[in-house]
């Protein structure tokens, strides 16, 4: 079996790092081909300490929270395995999650990535509209930004984006993007196309990265890698506004990078309008939410995420 780099980014999350971290240990895998890597982005809570003496793990400390992809490189760079799995401090692998991620590489030479199954915690049901997801497009994140995914989840511009008709049973070739949170790759792709963009802080990395690895080779999932997810564990500790500025930055930097000008131009001019109103609206009784807008219909109108 092939070494493998298991890299676990992580801020303010120490408990559930250190689940996850035990999840890997006592994979399968471990014994012979395993490395765990835990990038410590300048947590507070302990993280760093609860981790440091821990066998079987090298920690690496970031002296700010320079973001997930920056985490992520880092981690890779530390390692030498041929394959590289990158996971979410809030995942827990399966006993047998990782080799059944490295057995469905090591027999097609086609795929360059994967991703596993993502389960809610303690049940085997499959976490829909993220352990895949349709590559954005502009119809799709019109729906998802003037409030249709959430006023009508049904609807089939959203269902098509979420892949919610998707069949989670059957390992295969995906035209679609894993989620970041559980994705495994060739290192000699993942250094090819440059690993992660560290200009997208948070939202949109994973994307950006599995499109870019999907013009090397293929892209699968595999239905008994399954790893249980609890979601956004990091994302909790921030507040509205940060939420709001930084999804909409990489959401813009995203269609500036992969989509036609035209539809990145008109993404940033719909952006802009929703984000005036909204900024409107909320000054009365949120004002850090409504600068938060405010400071989103600035660089949308500049073109400068």
């Amino acid at each position: 079996m092939p070494d493998v780099d298991v890299v676990i980014p992580t801020h303010n999350t120490a408990e559930l790092t250190a689940r996850c971290v035990d999840s890997v240990l006592t994979s399968e895998l471990r014994e012979s081909s395993t490395h765990c890597i835990v990038v410590d982005n300048a947590s507070t809570d302990g993280t760093a300490e609860l981790l440091a003496a821990r066998p079987g793990v090298t920690l690496l400390r970031n002296e700010k929270n320079a973001g997930f992809g920056h985490a992520c490189n880092r981690g890779v760079r530390a390692g030498s395995g041929e394959l590289v799995l990158l996971l979410n401090s809030d995942v827990v692998a399966a006993r047998s999650a990782v080799t059944a991620l490295v057995a469905f590489l090591e027999q097609d030479g086609r795929f360059v990535a994967v991703g596993g199954r993502l389960v809610d915690p303690g049940t085997q049901t499959v976490q829909r509209g993220f352990t895949l997801r349709a590559y954005p497009r502009l119809s799709t994140q019109v729906a998802l930004i003037v409030g249709m995914e959430r006023l009508w989840p049904g609807n089939p511009v959203s269902r098509r984006q979420l892949m919610l008709d998707f069949d989670y049973e059957r390992s295969q070739a995906v035209d679609a993007q894993p989620a970041g949170a559980c994705l495994m790759c060739r290192r000699v792709d993942f250094e090819a196309v440059g690993g992660f963009d560290e200009r997208f802080f948070y939202w949109f990395e994973d994307v950006d990265l599995v499109r870019r690895l999907s013009r090397r080779g293929a892209i699968g999932y595999v239905h008994d890698a399954v790893f249980e997810h609890i979601g956004a564990a990091t994302f909790r500790q921030w507040g509205r506004p940060d939420l709001v500025e930084v999804r909409y930055r990489s959401l813009l930097r995203y269609f500036a990078k992969h989509h036609p000008i035209a539809e990145a131009v008109a993404l940033r001019a719909l952006v802009a309008v929703l984000a005036a109103a909204r900024a409107a609206v909320l000054w009365p009784v949120d004002r850090p939410l409504s600068r938060a807008y405010a400071r989103v219909v600035s660089f949308s109108l500049r073109g400068a995420a």
